[in-house]
């Protein structure tokens, strides 16, 4: 019994097509889950550059570093700095100076703050339900293991020094 396993040239175009559009897709579908939720938080003036940092102290429930802060938002520490000034003059986070160090500046939800980023995490997971409605659960399984597989490859990318191949991945870096 023979199988035809050759792939034409058609079919191996069509997929490396596929994949280039993979990443369009993804940030089609970023902005438009993003410019939902910035139309939902404009009356209360936030964006998404002031959510995200209420949004992470809220679930760290500690006061942060400012350079934890900022690495946990994928930002350098100086792109925070405006963001952090616009919600103390709000007061929704305040800072105080580590005893040790005083140029190290720990950042904390003030009461108002933690209020608000419960009403944020709250109107979040309910357009994040109303967008995912149509999924079926294996949908969603699927797609959040897709999704962790890729963050999780970026990682690996980042954290590899400049030459190593792409490809090389440990089996036990590999799981998803």
């Amino acid at each position: 019994m023979q199988t035809n396993c050759a792939v034409s040239a058609d079919e191996a175009s069509e997929r490396v097509s596929a994949r280039s559009r993979f990443g369009l897709l993804i940030g089609s579908v970023y902005r438009q889950w993003r410019r939902q939720v910035d139309l939902s938080f404009k009356d209360l003036g936030l964006s998404d550059a002031t959510r995200m940092p209420l949004l992470v102290l809220h679930a760290g429930g500690v006061p942060m570093r400012q350079k934890d802060l900022a690495e946990a938002l994928y930002l350098d520490t100086s792109s925070l700095v405006r963001v952090l000034s616009q919600l103390r003059a709000e007061a929704l986070v305040d800072w105080s100076c580590d005893p040790t160090d005083r140029r190290t500046k720990y950042i904390e939800l003030t009461q108002q703050g933690q209020r608000v980023a419960s009403l944020i995490l709250q109107k979040s997971l309910q357009i994040e339900q109303t967008i995912l409605a149509g999924l079926t659960p294996e949908e969603l399984q699927i797609t959040r293991a897709s999704l962790l597989k890729i963050s999780q490859r970026f990682d690996h990318i980042t954290s590899q020094p400049c030459g190593a191949e792409p490809g090389d991945m440990s089996p036990s870096q590999n799981k998803n």
